[in-house]
């Protein structure tokens, strides 16, 4: 059994953010199992992209426990969000990112004709079924600071200065210009 996972991004062979990667499944491995029990990989030299998918964009989904990993990969197109239906769950936790996703996948099943969900927890904007979100306000792009994973993506923009962290409540979301969804596979 693998409770949790990563997913990385390769883009015409290049591993994506592999540090952030590789930092956050550390983290993770001691969090969950704890220092003793864990048995840490490099996950770059675990990646063997298929020779067909050597020219693609590429979504990898590293499944792992304290002792082995799955790996498999998939082409990868991206996808374009324009509408968000606001979900309050405010029992929800993602701080890892757990291959068991059944909270997850029941709130976005009630999206209704939207094309994803934004999270509500105690009244803040968290994240949606996938990724970080991130709000932009004239030309500042913000996060929220109540993000229910931190997500690789969002720690990269967030250390370049290209986004900030701001408490967002479900009451200002109206207010920004655009909402946009970040994640290995989709930077700002």
């Amino acid at each position: 059994m693998f409770p949790l996972f990563e997913t990385l991004a390769i883009e015409q062979g290049n591993i994506l953010n592999i540090e952030y990667h590789q930092a956050r499944y550390e983290r993770s491995l001691r969090q969950f199992y704890g220092k003793s029990a864990v048995k840490i990989f490099n996950l770059f030299g675990r990646i063997q992209l298929p020779s067909h998918l050597q020219n693609q964009l590429v979504r990898c989904r590293i499944d792992y426990n304290a002792e082995s990993t799955q790996i498999q990969y998939f082409e990868y197109k991206r996808k374009t969000y324009r509408t968000f239906q606001p979900i309050v769950c405010d029992e929800i936790d993602y701080s890892l990112k757990y291959a068991n996703r059944d909270l997850l996948n029941s709130l976005f099943a009630q999206r209704g004709n939207c094309d994803e969900i934004m999270i509500i927890k105690q009244g803040k904007v968290t994240d949606c079924s996938i990724g970080n979100l991130i709000f932009r306000q004239g030309s500042q792009w913000l996060t929220p600071d109540t993000p229910l994973l931190a997500g690789t993506q969002r720690e990269k923009l967030l250390q370049e200065g290209k986004i900030r962290e701001a408490t967002i409540y479900a009451q200002d979301i109206e207010k920004f210009d655009e909402i946009r969804i970040i994640n290995a596979m989709n930077g700002l």
